[in-house]
This record gives C-alpha cells, sequence and structure tokens, in this order.
C-alpha cells in the first residue's frame, strides 16, 4: 500500500467514525450532510489553483462535498445533488467551530487560498480547506508546495503569519477530530496544548464550545 493510499484509508476510517457518531446523537448535522464532490470538479479546482489537493482531502471530498449543506457557504446546491435549496446552519461541525466548504468554493476564500500569508515564494502552495465562517478568514490550510512538507495542516488568520505542521496531514487532524468526539473532550494538538472546546449539541447538531461559558446559549454538552 502506498503512502497516499494509507491517508485515503485513514481518512476514510476516521470520517466514517465521525458519520457513525453524528447519525446517532446529532442526526440534524447527518441529514444535512452532502453527496459526494465530483471527480471532475475537484480536478477543476486543482487546475484553476495550480496545485495538487493532498490525498486524505480527496478521499473527503470523494466521501462527501463538504461537511454541510451548500447554502450554509452561501452557495446554491446544483439540482443534481438532491439537497434541498436551504441549508440549516449545521456545516460548523469541526472543533472551533470549523467547516469544509464543497471543493468549488476553495478558490473564492481570503481573495484565492494561495494568498493566504501572501508568500514571497511563487512556487508555495496553500490551499485552505476549512475556516469559521464564510469569509474564510481565519481557518485551516493544507501546504500543496512539492516537496517533503507536502500535506502538512497549519492554521491562518487575517493578518498573520500562517502557522505550518499543526498536523502531519489532514489523516492525523480527523483521526484526532473523530478521537477527541467519541471521547467527549477538546482536541489535542501536536505541541500538546489540548482545546477547552468539546461536544455538544444544539438542536440536534453537533458543535464544540466551551462548559465554562459557551458561546451559544442553547448549547449543551454532550452526555
Amino acid at each position: 500500500m502506498t503512502g497516499d493510499q494509507q491517508q485515503e484509508q485513514a481518512v476514510a476510517g476516521a470520517w466514517g467514525r465521525i458519520e457513525g457518531w453524528l447519525e446517532r446523537h446529532a442526526p440534524r448535522s447527518y441529514q444535512m450532510l452532502p453527496p459526494p464532490a465530483p471527480e471532475a470538479d475537484i480536478r477543476e479546482v486543482e487546475g484553476e489553483l495550480d496545485l495538487a489537493v493532498p490525498p486524505g482531502l480527496r478521499a473527503l471530498y470523494r466521501l462527501r462535498n463538504g461537511t454541510g449543506h451548500p447554502a450554509d457557504f452561501g452557495w446554491t446546491p446544483e439540482p443534481e445533488t438532491g439537497l434541498a435549496p436551504q441549508g440549516e446552519g449545521t456545516a460548523w461541525l469541526l472543533p472551533l467551530q470549523h467547516a469544509i466548504p464543497p471543493v468549488q468554493h476553495l478558490p473564492y476564500w481570503d481573495e484565492g487560498p494561495h494568498t493566504i500569508g501572501m508568500p514571497g515564494d511563487p512556487a508555495m502552495r496553500y490551499l485552505a480547506f476549512a475556516a469559521t465562517d464564510r469569509s474564510g478568514l481565519y481557518g485551516l490550510f493544507a501546504d500543496c508546495t512539492p516537496g517533503p512538507g507536502y500535506g502538512r495542516i497549519g492554521t491562518f488568520e487575517e493578518a498573520g503569519i500562517p502557522k505550518l505542521g499543526v498536523w502531519p496531514s489532514f489523516a492525523d487532524y480527523l483521526i484526532e477530530v473523530a478521537d477527541a468526539l467519541y471521547e467527549n473532550r477538546g482536541v489535542q494538538y501536536a505541541d500538546g496544548r489540548q482545546d477547552t472546546a468539546v461536544p455538544g449539541l444544539v438542536g440536534q447538531a453537533l458543535a464544540w464550545d466551551g462548559p465554562a461559558c459557551p458561546l451559544d446559549p442553547d448549547w449543551t454538552r454532550f452526555a
């Protein structure tokens, strides 16, 4: 098995665990998950941004075209998806209220993901793939620059310097999310930090929040 195949298998396993949890405990989030992304759309985005989507992230898009309804990101779903015209705001189901948009949306975040941090190296390729809201100004990105660092996951924020190496790969990130979900705890980062936001529910939708002072008054911790 190649390294790419290992990444794909690991993502499929972790995402399967996450979907299993959603189906049992957060049915509104589960029901709003979209169908797979068309392979042609993934290739079109790669061509537009001149990069190769890392195998783990590509594996997720082959399972689901993002973490929620396209309308949550300001998109109207195509008729062939079979989705209702409107979403329910359930896409933001990852820790820190992150969400992964439809693959077709990726080139439109923050003037294009390649501009994150305004890197001076023209060969550098950063792909923003998750954010905290529609603006795409704060979130996660993958290093798509060819070489030994290809596939690393980092964080970015408006007017900030991108931070690489938060996770070695998207598979590592998703495995930690699944583990934290099933262990009912905050996500632990590679540097040992542990997020204080834990899994909870808002109207049968998954939301991560802080038990000491929840941002959403309707949030209840999962028990």
